[in-house]
């Protein structure tokens, strides 16, 4: 999981309406909108005004990044859920959560996001949220992927998730990323890829693309009128780029946020959950 700075996430509070707005223009639905089609769930089967959200502060590793938990609030708060930041981190942050009766509980070390159904004993976790998201972001202004041709930059764990579902749509899909084991690795799980080597080329022959990688796309290289789905930290476009792009979704937390929110309010909800088959396979690909 590629780490958040404080300065990738320090507007997000006061940006949510912003966000729904440039979603709108995008893509014609919202954000909430957009984790809910992910999950191919309509409004009414989940109200999610019922369900209570703790984000616990954890300093292992790296440490936490100030401002990331009240982020993580803001963006569930934003979907309608009572949400808060424990006083406590860690284990003490988890237990307050526990004796509060807290739904889910959001929690981020260096290595996993994950946001935990207490009710159900389920998690839904940032990386296939994010894949899910952003994948569900680019069929919709695409108008769908079957039989389409998609670029994919970077095969790590949200790329590599993201390829899975755009196989299991029929999209063509030509995957570039430097790393020749990544690359090996899913063109053994998915024989129908096709792997570019040269990145400029790639790109300007793409007339849609999902950056799953931190890479710098310069904007001369983007064709016009471009479909980006781009879940990619940190952001890779110049001025140029986004003026080409016709659709460019982006942002540090909030889509994959919202995902994991819902999908993991989802699970309360008795067969209604989302079901992909996330072969384990795929955890190799880091």
């Amino acid at each position: 999981m590629t780490r958040l700075t404080c300065q990738m996430i320090e507007n997000v509070p006061d940006s949510m309406g912003l966000r729904d707005e440039r979603l709108r223009q995008d893509l014609g639905i919202d954000m909430k909108g957009l984790s809910f089609l992910s999950l191919g769930l309509e409004e009414r089967d989940l109200n999610l005004h019922r369900f209570t959200v703790a984000a616990v502060p954890i300093t292992s590793g790296k440490g936490v990044t100030k401002g990331f938990c009240q982020s993580v609030c803001a963006i569930t708060r934003h979907l309608g859920m009572k949400s808060f930041v424990t006083e406590g981190t860690d284990v003490v942050g988890f237990n307050q959560a526990m004796e509060c009766g807290t739904d889910i509980v959001f929690m981020a070390d260096d290595i996993e996001f994950v946001a935990v159904n207490m009710r159900e004993r389920r998690s839904a976790d940032n990386t296939r949220s994010t894949a899910l998201g952003y994948f569900t972001g680019l069929k919709k202004a695409m108008g769908g992927v079957r039989g389409k041709d998609v670029l994919v930059i970077g095969g790590g764990r949200v790329g590599s998730c993201a390829i899975e579902l755009l196989a299991d749509e029929g999209a063509k899909i030509t995957l570039i990323d430097p790393d020749a084991t990544k690359t090996d690795i899913l063109k053994h799980r998915f024989p129908s890829i096709s792997v570019a080597s040269d990145l400029p080329s790639a790109v300007a022959n793409a007339d849609a693309l999902l950056n799953a990688s931190p890479a710098r796309i310069k904007g001369e290289w983007i064709r016009e009128g471009a479909i980006i789905s781009s879940p990619g930290i940190p952001y890779s476009f110049d001025a140029l780029g986004e003026s080409r792009a016709a659709v460019l979704v982006h942002d540090p937390l909030q889509i994959g946020v919202s995902v994991m929110a819902t999908w993991s309010a989802s699970y309360s909800i008795h067969g209604k959950a989302k079901k992909i088959g996330w072969p384990q396979a795929i955890e190799v690909v880091q």
